[in-house]
């Protein structure tokens, strides 16, 4: 017998092992009868006979993982050869039978092989030593196979649950149904109405029921949840029929800014008359409303070129007038096509894949749809590993300060310094345009607006060649409507000792469309401890002129773009600021200075303060100190 060997002491020592493991399978089976008499009173049972079953594998490993140790130099080749197979054998079985607990089964096949693998190679016989290295190698095999056998069962586990979660819901929808039919019916009676008007409320109870739950107030397009549901069923007979699918994903551009600006009756209005246009071109129950002005549509038996055919169609269908109370209003709209099963077969992936390609179009130049393609899926993975950097940058010391000074029209001395994040992702510089919108969308622009603010103010409070500049810092929307961002700026001045007077705050003029109350609260709160406040990139956004008069603000920053257009309509606009700026008793600083003739324009229109590379390009903290600005005159 394998596991049976000659003479008294081991027949002995393998009696009491004989018997140890007989002991241990009949506690084991004890255990499963006392689990499966508790399982169905305790809630706690199932993870506690989890615990004891993994438990009893492991120890039940052991037991024969020693056996083979203890007994190893009294086994024949032979022997041993079909001892490692049988429990080879036991560790094959667990890769399927304990897949459902991941350490449990690679646990179990490592015990099992490793310990007799060991001493295999370790002997001073070449057959057992190939032993051993054939029990390592399986168990590796194991292990990897146990991994990918776990991960399958528990993803079926989970599939199961989320099925029977899925089933309860219905089985409650059904319940609820149910409860409202015997409610009517209920009524029914006690009016003593006919059978016929009975079942007339119970349809119109049901098709209530059907209103709410999947179909949209206001657009009466289905909305998120049932629009997802049949486009699933969409795709599965895309499938059967071997006909491809597109889905159209729409967003409307300009919508916002007429429900801010006209109110949310007007806005409603509008979504109502898309709504019509978009449906024009989709059948019944194919077009959804996903969110806000957000919309979907599904195309059975379209090919890439039928869809775009129609994604065009409707795009220029809603860049068409719309006459809503009085108002002539335009709009356009940004579409992403995900085909079917081009693409994915997954509703909720081929939703994600229209919505992040119709995000790329929006961001383009070429207004025209866009198909998901390879290349927008790997930038789109770019993008991810650029974020995920992002999350470690700062605690990697990749983040680094540059600092562009800011220059008096009169005289040339340094006013201020703008601080500028720059980030060296393992020797690879990602510019600001690139990763400031990531760090925004993520939510982690208020961690590295922090840090920046904090590392700005460190740096000024040490400028010795200049005590009376001050630092600029751009704040972005998410920052400034942070109910801690006040705190954040008084901790930073505190930790820095900055006088709050040599720090300036820079926000761009698209802020100021999102909360207006909040961020005129936000503006005084700051400006009450004689912290500086400019509008960055001036005449560009939204609304220009407006704000000036509204919100408290020390500073506008003229924009690069009307400064490189002085010589043509640039300058109109830049007078015009002027005029407005002085009016409301603000200081004017002109960015993107370039040449001496730009300066020399500039000042001579009455621009206060200059600031680009025409005096310096943005250098880091320790050459700021080294740093002579060559040009003693603007006008020499």
């Amino acid at each position: 017998m394998v596991f049976w060997t000659n003479g008294l002491d081991t027949n002995t020592h393998q009696l009491i092992w004989w018997l140890s493991i007989s002991s241990i399978l009949l506690l084991r089976l004890l255990d499963y009868a006392v689990w499966k008499l508790s399982s169905s009173k305790l809630a706690s049972a199932g993870l506690l006979g989890i615990r004891r079953f993994a438990a009893g594998c492991i120890v039940t490993a052991i037991a024969w993982s020693l056996y083979l140790v203890i007994f190893f130099n009294l086994f024949t080749d032979s022997e041993l050869f079909f001892a490692i197979i049988i429990i080879s054998s036991f560790a094959g079985g667990s890769a399927f039978l304990l897949s459902s607990s991941r350490f449990t089964a690679i646990s179990y096949p490592l015990i099992l092989l490793v310990p007799i693998s060991l001493f295999g190679l370790l002997s001073e016989h070449e057959n057992r030593q190939i032993l051993g290295i054939l029990g390592v190698a399986f168990a590796l095999t194991m292990v990897f196979s146990c991994i990918k056998s776990s991960r399958f069962t528990l993803g079926a586990i989970y599939q199961k649950n989320l099925n029977a979660l899925l089933i309860k819901e219905m089985e409650n929808e059904k319940n609820l149904v149910a409860q409202a039919n015997q409610e009517l019916e209920l009524k029914s009676k006690e009016l003593n109405q006919v059978n016929i008007n009975l079942e007339d409320k119970v349809k119109r109870r049901t098709d209530e029921i059907y209103q709410l739950s999947n179909i949209d107030s206001l657009t009466q397009l289905v909305n998120r949840k049932a629009f997802t549901s049949s486009l699933e069923s969409l795709i599965e007979q895309s499938i059967v029929k071997d006909n491809p699918l597109a889905l159209l994903f729409i967003d409307l551009n300009g919508f916002k800014k007429i429900n801010d600006t006209m109110g949310h009756k007007v806005g409603d209005s509008v979504l109502v008359q898309v709504t019509k246009r978009i449906s024009a071109f989709s059948e019944n129950n194919r077009a959804g409303r996903w969110n806000g002005d957000e919309f979907l549509v599904a195309l059975p038996y379209s090919d890439q070129d039928t869809a775009m055919s129609i994604a065009k169609a409707i795009a220029t269908s809603i860049t068409q007038p719309m006459y809503v109370h009085g108002n002539e209003l335009y709009l356009s709209a940004s579409i992403g096509i995900a085909m079917a099963p081009a693409h994915s077969l997954s509703a909720t992936e081929l939703i994600q894949l229209a919505d992040l390609t119709m995000c790329e179009q929006k961001k383009s130049d070429n207004k025209q749809p866009r198909l998901f393609s390879n290349d927008l899926k790997e930038k789109i993975i770019a993008s991810q590993i650029i974020l995920e950097g992002l999350q470690h940058a700062i605690e990697r010391k990749q983040f680094f300060l540059c600092y562009q000074p800011i220059q008096s029209a009169k005289d040339n001395v340094s006013f201020a310094f703008e601080a500028l994040l720059r980030w060296n992702f393992y020797e690879k510089f990602i510019g600001p345009d690139v990763f400031i919108p990531l760090a925004e969308k993520s939510g982690l622009i208020k961690e590295i607006g922090a840090w920046v603010l904090n590392r700005a103010c460190m740096d000024a409070s040490y400028w010795q060649f200049n005590q009376q500049a001050s630092v600029s810092v751009n704040v972005s929307v998410i920052q400034l409507m942070d109910d801690g961002f006040i705190r954040l700026l008084d901790n930073c001045l505190r930790s820095s000792g900055l006088a709050p007077e040599r720090l300036h705050l820079e926000v761009t003029e698209s802020t100021f469309i999102e909360n207006k109350a909040k961020i005129r609260q936000q503006l005084e709160q700051i400006q009450a401890r004689n912290i500086g406040v400019s509008i960055d990139d001036f005449g560009t956004g939204y609304s220009s002129l407006s704000q000036l008069q509204s919100l408290p603000v020390n500073y506008v920053k003229i924009d690069k773009s009307f400064v490189d257009n002085i010589e043509g309509k640039g300058e109109a606009i830049i007078r015009a600021t002027l005029f407005i700026a002085r009016e409301l008793n603000c200081k004017t600083i002109a960015e993107g200075v370039e040449t001496k003739e730009q300066a020399i324009a500039l000042s001579a229109m009455g621009v206060d303060y200059l600031q680009g590379y025409y005096f310096a390009k943005p250098m880091k903290n320790e050459d700021l100190i080294v740093w002579q600005n060559p040009i003693t005159s603007i006008f020499s």
